[in-house]
């Protein structure tokens, strides 16, 4: 199966850099405001700049996509239905979203306005996006951790239009399951201000401290995605839109990937044959490269996945250092490539790291000279801590970065659209003209001389065409033009010429001003009007509940040891003695599902959950809220991998049928407190735990050479914390497998608030949580107690005891509480 026509999309950073998208063959473009992106340090556009691209994209047929790909807080809604109504009226053609309350404010307030799911969505099956296509959605951008298999069976299963990454950089993470960034440094990637934690250097070491590792490394680090030879296989799984990554790259960048796959994805559509061309892979392998992986989506292995040993550019190898003169300061290398006075290189040095600069000296045989051939030796002037052995790279080429900019130079134009016209020159009339494209848009026009009878040389039909198809460097091309003419008449070739130009004109204000709309009399909307906020007691006797979350029938009885009221139990080992267990101590037991679980793996899952009868669902992502209300038809609670920050995300929530919300770790107190919530409704706070940071296929043992390749031993010891990472800081983050293979990252302390009881009764939540992970027994008796205590102490009569509460916490964080994110 083949699909009739397929899109390619590109990235824009800056306006530069969405005009050569343009110029090279995309069919769309996806950038970010200055408001609500995910790559917040990206130039990104002025509303001014973005209406501006828009009409140049669609005065040639390029679709625009604009990124509101961030979780919002209250307090920004205002300022996002103004952003939102400003793109509504300019005629955006969609906007990209994470945000699942966005989607809910969308749809109220503008429901003709087409939505893309984001990657940071976390979007990997089908239920899930089955259940946003019933919403409206229009498409999904996959999670990058999906093979080819997993597409295809999504989209024989589902209706949405399907999106995913082709070419450029890959997160450790799934997109949406990454906080690392947040609780290290409180830079959020659902608030697009990642600061890249995953391309720094860690140690991998067992738990006891004994490390194992050889060296550091960048176990995190991803090589760049790129599937040009493979185009044809993602084509025929169903992909309708194919995205390039790169809104922080620049417009040689974007220009050079968007041509090379615009050649590869047309040459697949004519010929079905893969794409293979060595220089188009030369290039782009020059332009920027962290090394090249065929990624998840080709199924690639952990060791073809991850670069540990450089995170940033390699561009091409260009040798070995054969001798180095420190007195002349020059290196001697024999060329693997061509190179010219202007190249970058950088040299890879195991005593001090890496080395970049500009080529500015060549030498061959003692001569000056200002360019030089692969195959030949020469001496290269460069400063630096360098010797011999050093591997060299190209990470540069001068004359090739001229040529790119070429194709978006100013006055070029390649993107060019078919029209088609039809004109009549008739005796004692004006001419007529009516021009159209293949978008039903049609133009007529009139001239204001009258034809006339001539007198020495006719007009010719000849002449006619040729002076209607002088096109210049309009965004046209002439495809065919029917012409009716009587017999020697005469009218100067001007007043064709300027019938034409104002035709021309016509068609182009038409094709730039599509899509736009009256803008929404914002006034008038009221969000979520009749709920109270959390700030608001609504029971005399309030008093939250305390639910634990523990991944081993071990750790289970160890909590049991105290009176809890709900039990979220996520492994499916020993799991019939965990619902004795809680059965018999008369507490509630809700299943914890995992925040991923593809198509294949879910229907695994359900078969084991429907033999058992739990209380409820808690469910980790959209896939499992559907199987909990239709299947299980129990209780379903919205963990926290959902990313709940908003009342529009909790009144979502509402409206799928779930009891109740986790609500997102990255929420702090003052935020929580004005949350607007029907109040029928279950909300939950996470108090304690060493909470996940991250969610990933790759597993950093392998990379880091201390794995036995037993990976069927890890998954059966699922939730075993035996290994950590550890950064330049110190810090350990443990990490484990969880029953499907993942890697979990945990933040490298527990999130600690025991002794902030008063802070946490100001917000009136319904359920208190601990999430246990690798703690010792003692540790967990230790902590449910002393909550249950200082919980049961302050509700009872408003004191609280901390003599105990840090014993044995040596290291703990408030998480975002106090500071939030920005």
């Amino acid at each position: 199966m083949i699909m009739g026509k397929v899109e390619l999309l590109a990235p824009a950073g800056s306006y530069e850099a969405f005009h050569a998208a343009v110029q090279n063959g995309a069919d769309a473009v996806y950038l970010g405001g200055t408001a609500f992106s995910a790559r917040a340090y990206a130039s990104n556009f002025e509303m001014e700049t973005l209406e501006k691209a828009m009409k140049y994209a669609h005065l040639r047929g390029v679709k625009v996509y604009v990124t509101i790909n961030t979780l919002i807080k209250d307090v920004e809604r205002k300022e996002l239905l103004q952003y939102i109504n400003r793109l509504y009226s300019i005629g955006i053609d969609a906007i990209i979203v994470q945000d699942l309350g966005v989607i809910q404010i969308v749809r109220e307030v503008f429901p003709d306005l087409e939505i893309h799911c984001s990657t940071q969505m976390t979007l990997h099956n089908s239920e899930g996006i089955n259940l946003l296509t019933e919403l409206g959605v229009k498409r999904v951008v996959l999670a990058r951790e999906l093979s080819l298999k997993d597409i295809k069976k999504i989209y024989d299963n589902t209706q949405a239009e399907l999106e995913v990454f082709i070419h450029g950089a890959l997160c450790y993470s799934y997109s949406g399951q990454c906080l690392m960034s947040s609780f290290i440094g409180g830079r959020s990637g659902n608030r697009g201000r990642c600061a890249q934690p995953c391309r720094k250097k860690y140690e991998i070491i067992s738990l006891n401290k004994e490390i194992v590792a050889k060296s550091q490394g960048y176990y995190m680090s991803m090589r760049d995605l790129n599937v040009l030879n493979n185009i044809g296989e993602v084509i025929e799984s169903g992909v309708f839109s194919f995205k390039i990554e790169g809104r922080m790259k620049k417009p040689h960048y974007v220009a050079s990937i968007v041509r090379a796959y615009r050649r590869a994805i047309d040459d697949y559509l004519l010929y079905k044959k893969p794409f293979m061309d060595e220089k188009v892979t030369k290039e782009i392998t020059q332009v920027f490269n962290r090394k090249f992986t065929k990624g998840y989506l080709l199924s690639s292995t952990t060791q073809n996945i991850i670069n540990p040993e450089k995170p940033n550019n390699r561009g091409l190898f260009l040798g070995k250092i054969k001798e180095y003169n420190i007195k002349n300061k020059r290196i001697t290398i024999k060329l693997m490539e061509n190179i010219r006075q202007g190249d970058g290189i950088e040299i890879w040095s195991n005593i001090s790291g890496s080395n970049g600069g500009v080529i500015n000296k060549i030498f061959l045989h003692n001569e000056l000279i200002h360019e030089a051939a692969k195959g030949e030796t020469v001496d290269i002037q460069f400063l630096g801590s360098i010797q011999k052995g050093d591997d060299v790279f190209k990470t540069l080429d001068l004359q090739l970065m001229k040529h790119i900019e070429k194709s978006y130079e100013a006055g070029y134009e390649n993107k060019k659209v078919k029209i088609y016209g039809e004109i009549k020159v008739l005796s004692n009339m004006p001419i007529k003209l009516w021009l159209w494209d293949n978008e039903e848009n049609i133009v007529y026009q009139e001239s204001k001389e009258i034809v006339e009878r001539a007198r020495k040389v006719a007009l010719t039909e000849e002449k006619i065409i040729e002076n209607i198809s002088k096109l210049g460097n309009t965004p046209f091309q002439m495809e065919t033009i029917q012409v009716t003419i009587d017999k020697n008449i005469s009218i100067p070739i001007s007043s064709i010429n300027q019938v034409r130009r104002d035709a021309v004109e016509a068609l182009s204000n038409l094709r730039s001003n599509r899509n736009t709309k009256q803008p929404k009399p914002l006034e008038k909307i009221v969000i979520n009007h009749r709920h109270t906020s959390l700030r608001e007691k609504t029971t005399e006797k309030y008093r939250p509940r305390l639910a634990v979350k523990v991944d081993s029938y071990q750790q289970l009885k160890y909590v049991l040891q105290q009176q809890v009221e709900r039990v979220y139990y996520g492994n499916t080992k020993n799991l019939e003695a965990a619902l004795e267990l809680c059965k018999s101590k008369e507490v509630e037991i809700y299943f914890r599902s995992p925040a991923i679980i593809k198509d294949n793996e879910q229907e695994i899952l359900k078969e084991i959950l429907t033999r058992y009868s739990f209380d409820g669902l808690l469910a980790g992502d959209l896939g499992m809220i559907v199987f909990g209300r239709k299947t299980l038809k129990k209780p379903v609670i919205a963990d926290f991998t959902l990313n709940i920050m908003n009342s529009s995300t909790v009144e979502f929530m509402k409206k799928q049928g779930v009891s109740g919300v986790t609500l997102s770790t990255e929420l702090d107190l003052k935020n929580i407190k004005n949350l607007k919530v029907n109040r029928s409704l279950e909300v939950e706070i996470i108090v304690y735990g060493k909470l996940p940071i991250m969610v990933t296929e790759a597993c950093p043992l392998i990379i880091g050479d201390v794995c036995n390749h037993q990976c069927k031993e890890c998954k059966d010891e699922a939730f075993h914390y035996l290994w950590g990472l550890k950064d330049e800081k110190d810090a350990i983050f443990p990490f484990t497998k969880d029953e499907w293979g993942r890697t979990v990252v945990l933040n490298s302390c527990p999130l600690y608030m025991i002794d902030k009881v008063e802070d946490l009764a100001k917000i009136y939540t319904t359920s208190y949580r601990l999430d246990f992970t690798n703690e010792t027994p003692q540790e967990i008796i230790n902590i449910v107690t002393n909550y249950k205590k200082n919980i049961d102490m302050y509700f009872n009569n408003g004191s609280i005891d901390n003599s105990k509460v840090k014993e044995g916490i040596n290291h703990y964080t408030r998480g975002h509480f106090y500071r939030g994110i920005e």
